[in-house]
């Protein structure tokens, strides 16, 4: 598969819950601002973990499996879906290995005009278009996390992964469970072109809704396709 570095502005939110005492979310930008994503050329990702709050270790579970993500840009192997699942294999082992607990996963791999959706649990992306939202992941129903990062050998058949062509304008949300179940899509939607209105009506949404679970948001607009070389430019400095 040839190189490709997307044109993109990211940016994150993250939110300890009401009644957390520590904020068991993480989440990684890897786009053409690291010089290992420029280096690499593989395209972009860009993920998010929920750790599992009832456990001792949800936040260590969620670190651990987005170090193992990043990854993605010094594997020997070539990018591809299955480095993608195998990462998230591995993920499972030292979660399993180093801590008592589990996270979800969700996240979106932009390279070459494709989007790759991945999630193993709630954790969840959307794609945004001409004022239209899309979920790009699975339905969840019930309250039992029923796949999870850390939860043994089922993991690799248990992953969802999802293919869509982006162009410029599309926004891409991808959040932990916290964040949707406080903030419909349908409302982000409206903002999705401005993350500088969106961030701060997401944090006034939460606060009303009294949310007592950890909320994240990774925004991703795509500016270009393929970065140009002025493109690149700007993302080297920025």
């Amino acid at each position: 598969m040839g190189s490709s570095l997307p044109y993109t502005l990211a940016t994150a939110f993250s939110r300890v819950g009401r009644t957390h005492a520590r904020n068991d979310d993480r989440f990684g930008l890897w786009d053409p601002r690291e010089d290992l994503v420029r280096t690499a050329r593989r395209g972009s990702i860009f993920a998010v973990a929920d750790g599992v709050s009832s456990t001792e270790a949800g936040n260590e579970a969620a670190q651990t499996t987005i170090e193992c993500m990043e990854e993605f840009f010094s594997a020997t192997g070539p990018p591809s879906d299955t480095l993608i699942l195998d990462l998230i294999e591995r993920a499972d082992a030292e979660v399993r290995l180093t801590t008592n607990s589990a996270c979800t996963l969700a996240g979106v791999w932009l390279n070459r005009g494709v989007a790759t959706t991945f999630s193993v649990g709630d954790s969840c992306v959307y794609m945004c278009r001409d004022g239209a939202i899309k979920r790009l992941t699975p339905e969840t129903r019930g309250t039992a996390l029923r796949t999870f990062v850390g939860m043994g050998t089922g993991v690799r058949p248990s992953v969802y992964l999802g293919t869509i062509p982006f162009q410029d304008g599309d926004v891409f949300l991808i959040g932990s469970d916290g964040i949707f179940n406080a903030v419909p899509p349908g409302d982000m939607a409206v903002l999705a072109n401005s993350p500088d209105a969106l961030l701060p009506a997401v944090t006034t949404r939460l606060v009303d809704h009294g949310h007592d679970d950890d909320a994240t948001l990774v925004y991703v607009r795509v500016l270009g396709v393929e970065a140009d070389p002025q493109q690149e430019r700007v993302m080297r400095d920025a």
